[in-house]
């Protein structure tokens, strides 16, 4: 073996030390002996014939052929027969009030952010901040000085707020 390892001048050397060394090739199996009628025999490939599809109301989604899955004309099917049911507007009269209580929040939470983004833009402008103050001050002083100097002017200012605020409990 370690001749075959060496360099020969002549490849008859090699040949003999290769053939020495590689095994020979195992015979080919013989065929097996054929299996005996009444033993059940394992097929290698299966047929399944396809089965027909079922006509569905053409949607804009391509549907596969009759001859895969199914699974979408089923789902399509199903959504259809829930939809016909009519439980859909008795699902959505029972999530009606939950639903615009929740719009609700968001449209507050909106108004919310929009008011304090303008008031945010209105004190970042110089001077307009203590002037607003100013003009507020004076309105709670003209008020007070015409309408709460005077006894009979203070009960009808009175009189007034407790109106309104029956009137908004609902109480005439």
């Amino acid at each position: 073996m370690a001749d075959a390892d060496a360099p020969t001048p002549d490849g008859e050397q090699l040949t003999e030390a290769l053939t020495e060394v590689t095994p020979e090739a195992p015979e080919p199996a013989q065929d097996p002996q054929p299996v005996p009628a009444d033993e059940p025999q394992v097929a290698s490939t299966v047929e399944v014939p396809a089965t027909p599809a079922t006509p569905v109301v053409p949607v804009s989604v391509e549907a596969p052929s009759a001859g895969e899955g199914g699974e979408w004309d089923l789902l399509v099917s199903k959504v259809q027969a829930w939809l016909a049911s009519g439980q859909l507007q008795q699902q959505w009269q029972t999530a009606r009030t939950p639903l615009s209580l929740l719009a609700g929040l968001i449209a507050l939470l909106l108004v919310l952010r929009i008011y304090g983004a303008l008031l945010a833009v209105l004190d970042s402008i110089p001077l307009l901040p203590g002037l607003l103050e100013l003009a507020g001050l004076i309105a709670v002083i003209q008020f007070g000085l015409t309408r709460l100097v005077r006894s009979t002017d203070r009960r009808q200012v009175i009189d007034g707020l407790r109106q309104r605020w029956q009137s908004f409990r609902g109480r005439s």
